[in-house]
C-alpha cells in the first residue's frame, strides 16, 4: 500500500508540474498574440474616432446652412486654429437672446443658439488657411453673456465661414484635420451649394 501511495503521489506531483508548464505556454502565446493584434486594434479604434469626429463636423456645417435658411439670417462656423473646438453661431442678436423681441426669444428658447463641439482630443484643425474671408466675424461680445463664453475665447483668433439664407456659403473651403502634424482628413466646402464633403488620408491616418 505504501508503494502504491508513493507512486500515486509522484504521479500527481508530476501532473501538477506539467499543468503549470502548460499554463505558462498558453500565457506566453496570449502575450504574443496580444502584441501582434493590439496595434491593429488601436488603428481601428483611432479610425473610428476620426470618422465619428468628422461626421460631427459635417453635421455642424449642415446645421449652419439649414439654420441660415430656416431663420433667414447668416450663420457662421468657426474652427479653432491648431485646436479641436468648433462653433456654429448665428449673426443675429435676437437668436442669441440679446434682444427683447418676443418671437426671437421664443425661437431661441427651442434650441441652443450656439452649437459648440470638439474633435476627439488627438485630432486638430490646421492653423493654415488660404481662403479670402468676405464677412466680418460675429463680435465676441455678443457671446459674452452665454454660459460657456469663457471657453470660446479662441474664436477671436479664428475666421468666420459664413452661410447665407439662400443656402450658399461665402467661399470655397479646403481645410485639413491633423494628427501629430500629419493630415488625416479634410473638409471641403462648396460655396455655390453650401454643401460639405469629408475626405480621408488612409495612409497617414494609420
Amino acid at each position: 500500500m505504501t508503494n502504491k501511495q508513493n507512486k500515486t503521489g509522484n504521479t500527481q506531483q508530476h501532473r501538477a508540474a506539467f499543468t503549470l508548464f502548460e499554463m505558462l505556454i498558453v500565457l506566453g502565446l496570449l502575450l504574443v498574440l496580444v502584441s501582434v493584434v493590439w496595434p491593429a486594434v488601436m488603428r481601428i479604434s483611432a479610425g473610428n474616432r476620426l470618422r465619428q469626429s468628422m461626421q460631427d463636423v459635417n453635421s455642424a456645417f449642415a446645421a449652419a446652412r439649414i439654420r441660415a435658411i430656416e431663420d433667414g439670417v447668416n450663420y457662421q462656423v468657426f474652427l479653432e486654429p491648431g485646436g479641436n473646438h468648433y462653433l456654429v453661431v448665428p449673426v443675429d442678436r435676437g437668436i442669441l437672446g440679446l434682444e427683447t423681441d418676443a418671437s426671437d426669444s421664443q425661437q431661441s428658447s427651442l434650441r441652443e443658439p450656439v452649437i459648440s463641439q470638439e474633435l476627439s482630443e488627438e485630432f486638430q484643425f490646421s492653423k493654415d488657411f488660404s481662403a479670402t474671408v468676405k464677412e466680418p466675424a460675429v463680435p465676441f461680445e455678443w457671446l459674452a453673456k452665454l454660459p460657456n463664453a469663457k471657453e470660446w475665447n479662441w474664436m477671436e483668433s479664428s475666421f468666420p465661414i459664413t452661410f447665407y439664407p439662400d443656402g450658399t456659403a461665402a467661399f470655397d473651403l479646403k481645410h485639413e484635420i491633423l494628427k501629430e502634424d500629419q493630415q488625416v482628413a479634410g473638409i471641403h466646402l462648396r460655396s455655390l451649394t453650401g454643401s460639405t464633403t469629408i475626405s480621408y488620408d488612409q495612409e497617414k491616418s494609420k
